[in-house]
């Protein structure tokens, strides 16, 4: 099955990526170019992923930044009592945020949607992926990768 690029005004062109079964674009999202990925159905089939995204859209800039405020709360005391070197000081919850730099998301076709972070060497390189609900509420904060 051809799948076409898809032209969306506010997430610009999506492209196909067969070898994942999603589609993948850019967007500016805290004054970051960063990927958006948007995945099929058990179908082939966009349309859900792709309606999840135009609801969010208008709050992304305020979502990507709850997101980074509930990775804080949740793996903030893990990194200051598991992943800290021995130079180094623990951190604010201010000081976590402001390390770490949304770099994709991903939604899938039942609303989920994933956030993943550059971890700028807190978790020795690992990703901090946030996970939202398709009601908007934050279920999941974890170290990944």
């Amino acid at each position: 099955m051809k799948h076409p690029d898809l032209e969306h005004p506010e997430l610009g062109i999506l492209q196909y990526q067969q070898e994942y079964d999603w589609y993948e674009g850019k967007i500016e999202v805290q004054q970051s170019e960063i990927l958006i990925r948007l995945s099929t159905d058990e179908r082939g089939n966009v349309a859900a992923a792709l309606e999840r995204a135009n609801n969010l859209v208008e709050e992304l800039e305020r979502y990507a930044q709850l997101a980074k405020e509930y990775a804080a709360v949740m793996l903030l005391q893990i990194k200051n009592e598991t992943w800290i070197d021995d130079d180094e000081q623990p951190l604010t919850p201010e000081q976590f945020q402001q390390r770490t730099s949304l770099e994709s998301i991903s939604i899938d076709a039942a609303g989920e949607i994933s956030f993943y972070h550059n971890d700028d060497d807190l978790f020795w390189g690992h990703c901090i992926l946030v996970t939202m609900d398709s009601e908007n509420n934050f279920i999941g904060a974890e170290i990944a990768g």
